[in-house]
């Protein structure tokens, strides 16, 4: 019942709409009720008797004599129908002109509350922590934004006012048996009842197996995801076979799935339909007493009544069916929830304070931090001045780019403190924080969008185009965004497929010289590319870095040698620190790793450029 109430919060800024939507719902079964009552006169006069006779139950007799009363003459049979005709093509025409703009108001009130649903999911995704993302598949993500919202849709909006259609049609039905017979319609009340004990059982099942089919779908989307972005992967291995067998073992897995939901989900219509015929066939048992043997009901009145009845069976087939297939939404709005109620990252912030510039230090004292229940970094100190390069080393899976990651908050600590001119980063807002902070990596992020844009994400309108090309020539990336078919406004394709290696950095670069960042987190940005890249991009960091506090993420000690600190990395823990010299000496960690990486490699000839390109920072 909370998720009917939550759901339905999306529907109040388009109340107009539902509003529309209810009154011309209500108005068209009022009609459609209206042209099967006027089959009583008809069939009256058909077989000879007075067209609106005050035999029987006279609620419809007197409902009719008030409104087409005038227009029939017990004298005048072939007129009488004739009205009669008329007035039931008017009526219908008018039924449906209402079911129409019930339809256009329908139309607007799905669309836009489940844009409205679709949007809210986003914002909330774009603003979860950073652990969220790293045990989230994208597929589940994707999943839950575009599939899960579009099945959420039918709960909001098409359940809700096709519900209101059918009961509307139920109510005045109902009326209108009652305005015959009383006696024979209490025994059709019995029908709802009936079928909500009846399928209860399957709710429940139809429930659980929907929430299944959500995950699997986002199983099978993930699979795809992977594949479209690591194409290149897959064909140089050969392994197309492999990830389609990985596809269709996913793809089976939903089909198996939704084959069970669906197998029970069809009972719903064959036990309406039962029921409603037994229930029929009663009434028409009763019905035949009550003409034949009691004389309390008219032939007319009685064909008329059973009409009806069939009619009903329709929308209460309708109303049948919409418990079962809101279970799907249901499901897929327990999704949605459980993504909505996770906290944002703004709602864990404990930071008060606005900090507009970094004047002294970063510290790490005494940190420690773990994923889930797994230690990643211990007993992390160490103090950064301003200005200065501090080069953090080690094997893969050390713990070198979670390290960095705690400096704009991605993640926050278990233990320990980072302080930020002996003021703690957590007290710190993160807007404020990582406005600090810049950083590029050497798995450059662009995106399908023009060079500009790309250039000033985010801050396309704090930023004129003269402070863009200037931050593109300070990355040696002007020249080569003027020979782009539309210059800076060339769309660069998804993760900027247009470009090279070494043209996506100096993007990147050119990204962090424009928001001009005090502290820098450089991930050996240069260590994928030619020689002739690497040089541009080795120019461009070196302006780049002038006038910061930069952090280096090495993978090649060649690039570090003049960092003011090196931390080395083992375990998650620092096991030893200082500059380049004085860790050679200790012989230790550093030693071996500086060994391992130029055991093959002469001593750098100074008179030789390319060999002293390499050992440049």
């Amino acid at each position: 019942m909370s998720h009917y109430r939550r759901l339905l919060g999306y529907i109040r800024p388009h109340s107009a709409a539902m509003v529309g939507t209810i009154a011309c719902s209500i108005g068209a079964a009022v009609l459609d009720a209206f042209s099967f009552a006027l089959l009583v006169p008809f069939l009256n006069t058909l077989f000879g008797e007075a067209p609106l006779p005050n035999v029987g139950s006279g609620a419809l007799t007197r409902v009719l004599q008030s409104t087409i009363g005038a227009l029939l003459d017990p004298n005048d049979k072939m007129g009488s129908l004739q009205n009669v005709i008329l007035i039931i093509l008017v009526t219908i025409v008018l039924k449906n002109v209402l079911v129409w703009v019930a339809g256009q108001f329908n139309a607007r009130l799905q669309e836009y509350v489940t844009r409205d649903l679709r949007d809210t999911v986003y914002r909330h995704l774009q603003r979860l922590p950073m652990q969220y993302f790293t045990r989230t598949k994208a597929g589940q993500i994707l999943s839950r934004v575009l599939t899960d919202t579009g099945q959420t849709k039918q709960l909001i909006t098409q359940l809700v006012t096709q519900t209101l259609q059918s009961s509307a049609l139920v109510i005045s039905y109902v009326i209108a048996l009652l305005a015959i017979s009383w006696r024979l319609t209490l025994p059709a009340l019995f029908i709802a009842p009936v079928l909500l004990v009846l399928l209860q059982p399957l709710l429940k099942r139809l429930r659980t197996g929907y929430r299944r089919i959500g995950n699997q779908h986002g199983e099978m989307t993930s699979v795809v995801q992977e594949v479209i972005g690591g194409i290149r992967l897959v064909k140089s291995f050969g392994a197309e076979g492999y990830e389609q067998r990985r596809f269709l073992e996913a793809s089976n897995r939903y089909s198996s799935a939704m084959v069970k939901v669906t197998r029970i989900s069809y009972l719903a219509q064959p036990i309406t339909e039962i029921v409603g015929t037994v229930m029929a066939v009663v009434l028409l048992w009763i019905g035949a007493r009550q003409v034949l043997v009691t004389q309390t009901l008219q032939p007319a009145q009685l064909i008329v009544f059973l009409t009806f009845v069939m009619r009903l069976l329709q929308p209460l087939n309708r109303l049948s069916q919409i418990r079962p297939v809101a279970q799907q939404a249901l499901a897929a709005s327990d999704r949605l929830f459980e993504l909505l109620d996770l906290p944002t990252e703004e709602q864990m912030d404990q930071g008060t304070r606005d900090v507009a510039r970094f004047e002294r230090s970063l510290e790490f004292d005494r940190v420690d931090f773990s994923y889930e229940s797994e230690p990643v970094l211990r007993d992390i100190s160490f103090t950064a001045r301003k200005g200065d390069m501090i080069a953090i080393v080690g094997p893969s899976g050390s713990g070198k780019s979670t390290l960095m990651d705690l400096i704009p908050r991605f993640y926050e600590p278990v233990s320990g403190r980072i302080l930020l001119d002996g003021m703690e980063t957590r007290d710190i807002k993160l807007a404020a924080l990582r406005g600090l902070t810049g950083i590029v990596s050497q798995d450059t992020v662009l995106f399908h969008d023009t060079v500009r844009n790309n250039i000033a994400y985010g801050n396309v309108e704090r930023f004129t185009a003269d402070q863009i090309e200037a931050a593109a020539r300070a990355a040696n990336a002007h020249e080569f965004i003027t020979r782009l078919p539309e210059g800076y406004d060339t769309v660069l394709g998804e993760r900027g497929a247009r470009l090279s290696g070494g043209q996506r950095q100096r993007i990147a670069i050119a990204r962090a010289l424009l928001v001009d960042p005090p502290i820098l987190i450089l991930d050996e940005a240069t260590s994928a590319l030619d020689t002739e890249s690497e040089r541009l991009v080795q120019q461009a960091i070196d302006r780049l870095l002038q006038g910061r506090t930069v952090f280096v993420i090495a993978h090649r000690l060649s690039t570090v040698e003049h960092a003011d600190m090196i931390l080395v990395l083992e375990d998650g823990r620092i096991v030893e620190r200082g500059n380049h010299d004085e860790l050679l000496k200790l012989r230790g960690a550093y030693h071996r790793l500086h060994s391992l990486q130029f055991r093959e490699r002469p001593t750098a000839n100074p008179s030789d450029p390319e060999a002293v390109l390499g050992t440049a920072i």
